[in-house]
């Protein structure tokens, strides 16, 4: 299932729950094995922290 657009809390949750559950493609894959090596961190909370940034690209929004 696709990521949903929108910028309210329901959705950015929805997205990052779809993102940590969802199948990767091969250069995310990548991506979260290079920022757990790198920050020397589990590959789990590599996989949150990108859906988290992914979500928060899509709404437009900035960690606060």
């Amino acid at each position: 299932m696709p990521i949903k657009p929108g910028k309210s809390k329901k959705v950015i949750s929805a997205n990052i729950a779809e993102l940590m559950r969802g199948a990767m493609g091969a250069a995310r894959k990548k991506g979260v094995a290079t920022m757990a090596r790198k920050r020397g961190m589990s590959a789990k909370k590599a996989r949150q922290k990108m859906a988290i940034a992914i979500s928060m690209s899509m709404a437009k929004k900035k960690k606060k």
